[in-house]
């Protein structure tokens, strides 16, 4: 009777974990009927680096309300795979909370970090250039991190290539952020002092100390 309780409790889990799949998927489904190319044009925003001057003509393609689409299914995907993640080393509640505080944090810190770094060298006029980058990386690693979430529910929780292949895509999403960030301070011509300043000490330290904690 108590392996019974169990297995109903945890099918229960991936019903609600699959249903918020499915929302992320409707939100994507809604986000094309307002623009049709939505996806393809995520993925050539996510691979662009041409200069900023260009950047004002991808909006113009891609809807706020598209936009706003996207965010939350990225918000919402990446929820899932945190909490699929941790979830093998902490119990449900324990990886709920910790995962709720480890992607509102995130977003958070990729939102104002660049802002606060402008502001103390006083380009504070690039800030719609690095807001575009982050809305570019968001808006495709969504569908990446909404592909793995489900794919994770229906296969089981307790699945090491999809945990490895959520940080091997974590790492290069995050690599690669950096690099269009860089691409953009050098469009700026920023000091270079300024962009050591920026990716060790706001990025790549901040990093290593979370996954130190983490892994500790």
């Amino acid at each position: 009777m108590q392996s019974f309780e169990l297995i109903e409790r945890g099918s229960q889990l991936n019903s609600y974990l699959l249903f918020i799949s499915l929302l992320s998927l409707a939100f994507i489904a809604y986000a094309r009927l307002s623009t049709p190319n939505a996806l393809s044009l995520s993925w050539r925003r996510f691979l662009k680096t041409s200069r900023i001057e260009s950047f004002g003509f991808d909006d113009e393609k891609m809807r706020p309300q598209t936009q706003a689409l996207f965010f939350v299914n990225f918000y919402l995907s990446l929820n899932l795979c945190v909490y699929l993640f941790v979830s093998e080393f902490y119990t449900r509640t324990e990886a709920f909370l910790m995962s709720a505080v480890v992607v509102c944090a995130w977003v958070l810190f990729q939102s104002l970090i660049y802002r606060l770094v402008l502001f103390l060298v006083g380009q504070w006029k690039w800030s719609a250039a690095f807001a575009e980058v982050n809305r570019q990386v968001w808006s495709f690693t969504g569908l990446v991190f909404l592909a793995l979430a489900f794919l994770w529910t229906i296969n089981g929780q307790a699945n090491n290539l999809i945990n490895n292949t959520f940080i091997l895509c974590s790492c290069l999403v995050y690599v690669w952020r950096i690099f269009k960030s860089w691409r953009i301070a050098q469009q700026a011509n920023l000091e270079w002092y300024y962009l050591i300043l920026y990716l060790c000490a706001l990025e790549i330290l901040p990093m290593l100390l979370v996954w130190r904690w983490f892994t500790s």
